[in-house]
């Protein structure tokens, strides 16, 4: 006899799963986004407490302003990893065909 014209049942394995690694990583990079915000936002409101902080180091110590700066850099670099932190909860591929 011949084979059928039946196709076979196919896995789909262009669907990503949302495995535990996956969302122990997601979770993860959601706390350091936290952190790196709240680092920043204090940093922005109250330059002064960067600017003591740095004053017991080698170098000179930071003006108000390059502490803002580096506030407003730490807010940046947060939001775009709290941005890929979702993006591993949210991802998923459309399957082709």
């Amino acid at each position: 006899m011949s084979a059928s014209d039946a196709p076979e049942p196919v896995e789909d394995l262009g669907q990503p799963r949302r495995t535990a690694q996956r969302m122990i990583g997601g979770i993860a990079l959601i706390i350091v986004a936290i952190v790196l915000l709240v680092s920043g936002i204090q940093a922005i409101v109250d330059p002064a407490a960067v600017v003591a902080g740095s004053s017991r180091s080698g170098r000179s110590p930071d003006t108000d302003t390059e502490a803002k700066i580096g506030g407003l850099l730490l807010c940046f670099f947060g939001i775009t990893v709290l941005g890929f932190g979702i993006g591993l909860f949210a991802s998923k591929k459309v399957s082709k065909g």
